[in-house]
């Protein structure tokens, strides 16, 4: 009889496209593996692999950027970076996308980016003490934007709100750019003792490990190869990959995985995150140095007969993998059991850097973990996009002052970049703790530290704010990356606060096209040097790439892709609570001042953009050194006591500054008068160029003029006296007169009127 021919053993495994690797890295697993993977090992290494967990195109930028500074304890390779709060105290804090699951299944995908963050955050031992968000929709006129918005902003909140955790700020921006990828970036803060974080680093041999939390089902299988690859027009098949959240369970395991890191049962902890156990087994054995077997048998399923592969790519929610030393199993399981939870003993750490698996009481596979963890890393070609070559700086003479400009500054402000995002944050719950002292729609949340203690009156707090600049990005993405930390730091300096340190969200397209690469290398490199000369290390972040959807138009693959845009989330730190001021006026009468300096360079503004149609013209260059002399200044003045209300400008310029610091006091309406009287700037360009190095201030009635001018002086800031405080007007000479409560009537209704359609 002739011998049979096993051809299907060594054919090649066609299942490597459908697991997002290319046929090199097929080709590369098969040569360590010395074999044709099968679906078990393609799944393994697809997850590793991905963008999303590997990091593999963005590595050798990110590397580049600073991570070390006075404050920062714990810097990026854990599961969130640490600072340093004083008293014992640290902020534990980072940022994440969840981009694609938000644009297959919105609810659920923003819940569960909510939910995965926190569990970053409580894995370090610290307990979440508030979110941040940044959302970013289509167009307000595409019809499926008001959808998008309402199911985000649902999911956001009920997550948050179930686990008891305020949403203190944010950013919404609608952009055209984003109609076929929107964009949800979240962020949450937590606190702990110094002496008690918690790494995924610290398990040793011998230690039990411990599957804790929800079963495991279908849900999220593929999810980190999903968030690694672009959309197409399948998506509505992908809804399988999208996690589901249940965030009464996550609360009842923040609690019992607080109790038993304060008991000391636990040794090292990791969530279950992107690739599920996956990940949370291939990087808690890769960064102790160690191995560990796991039984696929004693995994807790939601769901029977789910396959090996299945149970090691499901992202359901809601689960950590932690070690414990043997003698404490009893104990922590224990506490698991008073909270309801599932605590298994599904392996245990081994003193080879091996992962064995078992299924069905047998060995299955034997992994090598510096093989599977070491995945490529790629250096990518580079292009600066042809588009480029056409964005130069403004030539302001083409363009006419508009005779409407008092038409023009009324629509302006109702324009839903820059109308309140009331309506989005009250479906948050942003006091909840009672720690929240300035709340969402303002500069920076602050948030204060209670004494738990001696009986002496605690006045230290923390300040968090959150941006992006995707159109300026894409118009020069060095400069429109610095911008983003910039006014991170303005915000935080106009509360009062010192800017301490940034984690970060960079959402891009495609790292395969070279012009994506070219934006996103320049971007690092903004963000780099303003962080070096503000002292804001990056201690934390994410990279999301792919945001991008792919249509066939007339038998051709057309790409629709997102502007590059680099999300910049910031803590500061202010010594007294009791210094912290708010941007809105507070008295009528109050003299208004503009420290800083104006350009009046209109380049890529809005009012280009929304009413001569044309913003594609490349943004002037921001001084560095003079912005941090400026901020030094401000806060200088702050200490002093001599500023009653401070505000940057930045989108819509200084007409918007002014407008919302006249309309958003919580008790009163008030307005202002101000006289322009520079020959040599036109009066569009002073009411609406947004790059300026500036604020607007009004002084606290005790303040001494003099003094206030010796700091200016001081710090070689140039300080002017440009209006005054006053009640039911808004007027600019004799160009802009508005009603202040018509105005404010229409500022708050705009974001209403999108969710209503």
């Amino acid at each position: 009889m002739k011998k049979q021919d096993n051809k299907h053993e060594k054919a090649e495994n066609k299942n490597y496209k459908l697991f997002g690797l290319s046929q090199d890295e097929y080709k590369e697993i098969g040569k360590l593996l010395k074999h044709e993977p099968d679906d078990f090992e393609l799944g393994i290494f697809s997850a590793m692999w991905s963008e999303h967990c590997s990091y593999k195109s963005s590595k050798v930028y990110l590397q580049t950027l600073p991570s070390k500074g006075d404050k920062v304890l714990i810097g990026p390779g854990e599961n969130a970076g640490v600072v340093d709060f004083g008293d014992g105290d640290v902020l534990v804090f980072k940022m994440e996308s969840h981009n694609h699951p938000s644009f297959i299944e919105p609810f659920q995908g923003s819940a569960t980016g909510v939910g995965g963050i926190m569990r970053d955050i409580f894995t370090m031992g610290a307990r979440p003490l508030a979110n941040l968000n940044s959302l970013r929709f289509g167009s307000h006129l595409h019809p499926k934007t008001p959808y998008y918005l309402s199911e985000v902003v649902k999911g956001v909140g009920f997550y948050g709100n179930c686990m008891g955790v305020p949403t203190v700020g944010g950013e919404v921006v609608f952009d055209e750019c984003y109609n076929d990828n929107i964009l949800v970036n979240a962020f949450t803060i937590g606190i702990a003792k110094q002496d008690r974080i918690f790494l995924s680093s610290k398990c040793e041999v011998e230690n039990i490990v411990i599957y804790v939390g929800s079963a495991t089902g279908m849900d999220g299988i593929h999810g980190a190869t999903m968030a690694s690859e672009e959309f197409d027009s399948k998506n509505n098949k992908k809804r399988s990959t999208v996690q589901v959240g249940d965030p009464f369970t996550e609360k009842l395991l923040l609690e019992a995985c607080i109790e038993a890191m304060d008991r000391k049962l636990i040794v090292s902890i990791q969530d279950m995150g992107a690739a599920g156990l996956t990940s949370s087994s291939f990087e808690m054995a890769d960064k102790s140095g160690h191995g560990m077997t796991i039984d696929l048998d004693a995994i807790p399923l939601r769901t029977s007969g789910m396959a090996p592969v299945e149970i090691m790519l499901s992202e359901s929610q809601e689960r950590m993998l932690l070690s414990c030393r043997g003698e404490n199993l009893d104990a922590l399981s224990s506490v698991f059991d008073k909270w309801g939870l599932s605590c298994v003993k599904v392996g245990e750490v081994i003193d080879e850097k091996n992962i064995k698996f078992y299924y069905k009481s047998k060995l299955y596979k034997i992994f090598d973990v510096d093989t599977v963890v070491n995945g490529p890393v790629y250096e990518r070609p580079k292009r600066k996009p042809d588009y480029l070559k056409k964005i130069l700086p403004i030539k302001i003479n083409n363009y006419e002052i508009p005779k409407n400009i008092n038409d023009i500054a009324a629509r302006l402000i109702m324009h839903p970049n820059i109308a309140s995002k009331r309506p989005v944050f009250t479906q948050y719950d942003y006091t909840i703790g009672t720690n929240t002292i300035v709340p969402p729609g303002f500069s920076a949340a602050v948030l204060r530290i209670k004494n738990e203690g001696n009986g002496n009156r605690l006045t230290k707090g923390f300040l968090l704010d959150i941006n992006g600049n995707s159109k300026y990005t894409y118009l020069d993405p060095y400069i429109g990356s610095a911008l983003a930390v910039i006014e991170c730091a303005r915000n935080i300096s106009a509360c009062g606060g010192t800017p301490v340190a940034i984690t970060d969200c960079l959402n891009f397209a495609s790292p395969e096209d070279p012009e994506t690469m070219w934006q996103f290398s320049e971007a690092v490199k903004g963000i780099k040097e303003a962080a070096i000369k503000l002292k804001t290390p990056v201690i934390s972040g994410n990279v999301s790439f792919y945001n991008e959807t792919v249509r066939k138009e007339g038998g051709n693959a057309v790409a629709s892709k997102i502007y590059p845009t680099p999300v910049i989330g910031m803590v500061g730190f202010i010594e007294d609570i009791d210094r912290v001021v708010t941007p809105y006026f507070k008295d009528d009468g109050d003299e208004i001042f503009l420290l800083g300096r104006l350009k009046g360079d209109l380049g890529g503004s809005l009012y280009m953009e929304y009413f001569h149609k044309d913003f594609r013209q490349k943004p002037m260059d921001i001084d560095l050194d003079y912005e941090v002399n400026l901020h030094n200044c401000l806060r200088s003045m702050i200490n002093g006591g001599y500023i009653k209300s401070a505000v940057d400008i930045s989108e819509g310029g200084i007409f918007t500054a002014l407008t919302e610091s006249s309309i958003t006091n919580p008790d009163k309406t008030l307005g202002f008068v101000v006289e322009y009287e520079d020959k040599e700037m036109r009066l569009d360009a002073f009411l609406f160029a947004e790059l300026e190095q500036a604020f607007v201030l009004t002084l606290n009635n005790k303040a001494k003029p003099k003094e206030f001018f010796e700091k200016a002086s001081f710090y070689d800031i140039p300080i002017k006296m440009i209006g005054v405080v006053k009640e039911g007007v808004i007027k600019i000479n004799s160009a802009i007169e508005l009603k202040s409560d018509k105005i404010k009537k229409e500022y708050y209704s705009v974001i209403k009127n999108i969710l209503s359609k």
